[in-house]
């Protein structure tokens, strides 16, 4: 029973690095995991790949730019967008909140922005984005922005209304 177990223990002690490198492929295809590749030099100056690794997505992706930015808008069709990026796993899902509504449906996502146009009553409105990358890592971003009736508000700073002719 002894020697059983000895000989186990020897198996189990050769076998768990080669399931380490058996299992390196599949943890490769979580998508947490990406494949970061260097140059290899030898000592003739000839480059090659040769040193493939794996390493964990550990940061979300970031927001760049919103629009409208605090900034007024005239009433109308309010043009609502975000641009995002993320270097690691890629982006996996966009979520768009206008005044609490989820208008993800009728928005237009590309692979690095979202983009958004609604008629808006005047006043102040509240927009909220959440980016999710593949690793699972979220980004958000909340903001307000003021829509104006120039006609009827004498604008938002003041001035009269524009004249017509």
């Amino acid at each position: 029973m002894q020697a059983i177990r000895r000989s186990l223990a020897a198996a189990t002690l050769l076998l768990a690095p080669a399931a380490l490198l058996v299992s390196q492929p599949a943890a490769a295809q979580d998508q947490r995991w990406e494949q970061h590749q260097r140059d290899h030099q030898d000592d003739r100056g000839d480059r090659d790949h040769r040193d493939l690794r794996w390493r964990r997505d550990v940061h979300a992706p970031q927001i760049i730019d919103v629009t409208p930015d605090r900034r007024v808008g005239d009433r109308g069709r309010t043009r609502i967008g975000v641009r995002f990026h993320d270097q690691g796993s890629g982006v996996a899902g966009v979520r768009l909140r206008v005044d609490g509504r989820d208008v993800t449906h009728a928005a237009r996502v590309d692979h690095d922005e979202v983009r958004y146009r609604d008629d808006l009553a005047p006043g102040r409105h509240h927009a909220e984005v959440v980016v999710r990358d593949r690793a699972g890592n979220v980004a958000r971003h909340a903001w307000s922005f003021v829509v104006v009736d120039r006609d009827r508000n004498y604008g938002y700073y003041g001035q009269p209304p524009y004249q017509r002719w």
